[in-house]
């Protein structure tokens, strides 16, 4: 072998030597196998810090596998006992000898066998003492055997010398290292395995750190440390992926909810579109079927301003269409000059069983002498429309103005019809139910007794006004049984013939109370005073009812007097009785209508001025022909009495001004054949 091939012995008591530079040498310590040498491992072996112990090599089971003998130890724990670092000497184990002791014999710390071909290296002198100040375990290693060099070293020093390995057998540390295979890249599962599946499948990793004062002492973990290391990063793991998950579905639900808020926002948007459109279009239909009304009463002009009062006219061709017609009738209408020649046509309530009435043993001839039946009224009805016969009232032919001392003044104006239609008036007298015609006992409850007239009016649940009659087996029926409802029935089916809504003048007397309700206090000693208020409740619908409807209500006087006959006292007692009993109940009204066929000799004396005073202001008398006055401060108008007796025997008042033919009328087979004439 070469001079310079064996190890040489360093003198670390000789000046030129810098241990530090020594141990910060960067080349890499090689072992005797090529490979490289870890001394940080060393220093993690000797240090004290727990952190720093290699772990367990999995092939060790237990710390009675250990081996130190080879350290050189005297004292080896028996088999079961632990090891205790204090007790050991670490200079002994550390001095030079046991390391040269310990690199020459192979073992788990040493650096292989020697080559075969080495010589057994003679005696060595000891190295020495550890300079001073040098604690390092790493300064104890072997130089880099990369490139051996021959130090310099004094002359006087002793050489070891070794046998060199082959030339083709060195290689650089680069060269012998070797190559790492190349690893898969893990994936997510992979990863999420290795760090929560598998530790809770390895033994090792349920156990605890090294102990800090037995390295090769293993000890348990806690619960707690078990928890925190193994189950609770994936219990945090699902909490995250439970909060993601919660983000998720809670924004998909948001997306869901504010997908839907916009579908019923756009649906709420269209049903208001839909039922704004479906409310203009009943609008539309109302007020067309408003002016088609107008214009059958044959106010035009006003069927005209109810067209114009809805927004969309001109977008709307029927509705033009319509005004468009209305405006070209209009001017066609007619004035109707000649007011005063306007009839009045008057009748008493109507019969609504015959055979009853004209077979009545004490008032069968006077109810067949003065009566109309249900039956003729309609036909007179028809008649009058049929020859053109167009019902108004006072209201539509006079004028009520204020003169400079703001009283009310009267004046006339005139009535556009069209060619061929006339106007006309009609009343109804008597409009109270006396209680001769319905109670035929007297105990104030209409019965089968009764003459077979309707006993009072009624509003029922149509809101239509109807009459209420009990017939002859003592049934209590409710329908057209006299003028009012047979009228309203007539204009629903032709309502051109009322002008302007018009209907008729309905006198009442007021000593048993009006329209069949005995409103009057005189029945409160008798009745009750519940039976007063009952009745008078009723009263008062009935008049609200009427007044809607267009009937104008009238005094027949208070107890059915004949004012020819009485003086100015006793026509004031009479308006008096009117005014306490009637007035609270029916209003103020300003029409009176004459009973018993009388009439005032002189509209300028007192009589006159006592009932101008209570407020009248139309003044309806009985007499053979029509006529209208129409005053500064008063109206006075005749009335043609329609009776069986004149319809009979005087048919000429009827025929002549072609109101209707009484003989198309008379029902002769239930008046007997004939009808009474007064002497």
């Amino acid at each position: 072998m070469a001079k310079d091939d064996f190890d040489m012995d360093f003198h670390f008591d000789d000046d030129d030597f810098d241990p530090k530079a020594f141990l910060d040498d960067d080349s890499e310590p090689i072992d005797d196998d090529g490979k490289d040498i870890d001394l940080s491992d060393l220093d993690k072996l000797l240090s004290d810090d727990p952190k720093d112990q290699p772990e367990a090599s999995p092939s060790v089971e237990s710390d009675s596998d250990l081996d130190f003998s080879d350290l050189g130890l005297d004292d080896v724990p028996e088999d079961g006992e632990d090891l205790d670092l204090d007790d050991l000497d670490l200079d002994d184990i550390l001095s030079p000898k046991a390391v040269r002791k310990n690199a020459q014999q192979p073992s788990d710390f040493g650096t292989g066998d020697l080559p075969e071909d080495a010589e057994e290296p003679e005696d060595v002198e000891p190295m020495g003492e550890t300079p001073a100040g040098n604690d390092d375990p790493a300064f104890f290693q072997d130089a880099p055997l990369e490139e051996e060099t021959e130090p310099e070293q004094p002359a006087e020093a002793p050489v070891r010398r070794r046998e060199p390995r082959p030339a083709k057998e060195r290689k650089s540390a680069r060269e012998r290292r070797p190559k790492k295979p190349k690893e898969a890249k893990p994936n997510v599962f992979t990863k999420l395995y290795d760090l929560y599946i598998a530790p809770m499948t390895n033994k090792e990793a349920m156990e605890a750190p090294v102990d800090p004062n037995n390295p090769r002492r293993r000890r348990r973990k806690t619960k707690s440390q078990i928890f925190k290391e193994v189950y609770l990063p994936p219990i945090l793991a699902c909490l995250c992926l439970i909060l993601i998950l919660s983000f998720v579905i809670g924004a998909i639900s948001n997306a869901i909810d504010q997908k839907r808020f916009n579908d019923q926002k756009k649906q709420s948007e269209l049903d208001a579109s839909i039922s704004a459109a479906s409310e203009a279009e009943a609008e539309r239909q109302r007020i067309l079927a408003e002016a088609e009304n107008l214009a059958a009463n044959y106010d035009y002009q006003g069927a005209i301003d109810k067209l114009d009062s809805y927004p969309e006219l001109a977008n709307n061709a029927d509705m033009m269409a319509k005004r468009a017609e209305y405006v070209s009738t209009q001017s066609t209408m007619v004035e109707y000059k000649d007011y005063s020649q306007i009839p009045n046509l008057s009748f008493h309530v109507l019969i609504a069983d015959p055979a009853r009435a004209f077979n009545d043993q004490e008032l069968g001839g006077k109810y067949n002498m003065n009566f109309v039946t249900t039956d003729e009224f309609s036909k007179i009805l028809q008649q009058l429309y049929d020859n053109g016969y167009v019902l108004v009232d006072f209201n539509d032919f006079v004028n009520v103005g204020q003169t400079v001392a703001g009283t009310d003044q009267y004046e006339a104006k005139s009535i556009y019809l069209p060619q061929g239609k006339k106007p006309l008036m009609l009343t109804e007298t008597m409009v109270n139910y006396f209680e001769y015609m319905v109670d035929s006992n007297k105990d104030g409850t209409p019965d089968a007794g009764g003459a077979g007239f309707a006993n009072k009016l009624v509003v029922d649940a149509n809101g239509d006004i109807q009459a209420e009659y009990v017939d002859a087996s003592g049934n209590t029926l409710i329908g057209s049984y006299d003028f009012v409802p047979i009228l309203e029935d007539f204009i629903r089916q032709h309502p051109d013939f009322s002008y302007r809504g018009a209907r008729a003048v309905l006198a009442v007397t007021g000593s048993q109370g009006i329209f069949g309700y005995r409103c009057n206090t005189s029945y409160v000693s008798t009745k009750g005073n519940d039976y007063y208020e009952q009745e008078k409740a009723g009263a008062l619908a009935i008049v609200e009812a009427l007044k809607a409807k267009g009937y104008r209500l009238a005094c027949f006087t208070y107890d059915n007097d004949n004012y020819r006959n009485k003086n100015t006292a006793e026509i004031t007692a009479d308006l008096q009785s009117w005014t306490q009993q009637i007035t609270p109940i029916i209003g103020n009204i300003d029409t009176f209508v004459f009973a018993q066929a009388s009439n005032l000799s002189d509209y300028t004396g007192s009589s006159f001025k006592a009932m101008y005073q209570t407020g009248f202001r139309y003044f309806i008398s009985n007499d053979k022909s029509p006529m209208t006055e129409i005053n500064n401060t008063y109206v006075r108008q005749n009335r043609l009495m329609v009776t069986g007796e004149t319809m009979a025997w005087y048919a000429d008042r009827f025929t002549d001004r072609s109101l209707f033919d009484p003989n198309m009328v008379l029902d002769m087979t239930a008046r007997g054949g004939s009808v009474p004439k007064a002497g």
